[in-house]
């Protein structure tokens, strides 16, 4: 039997970085993850929310009114064309960053079918403590799900990243090993 193999362009993905700390280590994680995809012969994007101002908070952004149009520009840049999403989101207070929260409802009244429904989402909790932020990618799911995502059924909890990091390197085999099959599953989503 014949088979015919069909080359479908790769998905775009977007990697973000879902905190605005300076310096923070969940940078470093996505960075290792961008690289992994590169090697996986993807093109990724990262969207690091500590490089972005936050200037839109404003009663505008809650009415769908013409708001700042560079909250605008990053949804069209890094959002909307995307079909799939890596999320690194640290533990804040036993939940996700505020900040990622602000960003996704600045951007969901802006155009909210056209952001993350029927998208893929892979999650990755980075976290000192124990858990790897496993209630924060809870709570994140239950947002994403909500908006239309298939958020994928593997979350990869990080814990303890000062014990996985030399300088600012990830130097774990057993963390780079887990980041390599989130990227494979996300990019077979």
């Amino acid at each position: 039997m014949l088979r015919l193999h069909c080359l479908m362009p790769a998905a775009m993905i977007t990697v973000i970085s879902g905190t605005n700390r300076p310096e923070s280590r969940t940078r470093l994680f996505a960075d290792y993850f961008v690289s992994i995809l590169d090697e996986l012969g993807q093109s990724p994007r990262l969207l690091d929310l500590a490089d972005i101002h936050h200037g839109y908070v404003q009663e505008e952004m809650y009415t769908g009114k013409p708001g700042d149009p560079r909250l605008h520009d990053l949804q069209r840049e890094y959002i909307q064309p995307t079909r799939k999403f890596a999320v690194f989101v640290p533990e804040y207070n036993g939940s996700y960053p505020g900040v990622l929260k602000l960003f996704l409802d600045g951007i969901s009244v802006l155009d909210y079918a056209g952001n993350f429904n029927g998208k893929h989402v892979a999650l990755i909790g980075v976290a000192s403590g124990r858990a790897g932020n496993l209630r924060g990618m809870d709570h994140l799911a239950d947002v994403f799900a909500h908006m239309g995502a298939w958020v994928l059924p593997n979350r990869l909890p990080i814990s303890g990243v000062e014990n996985l990091l030399s300088g600012d390197e990830l130097s774990d085999a057993d963390t780079k090993n887990a980041l390599r099959l989130q990227a494979e599953q996300l990019i077979a989503a």
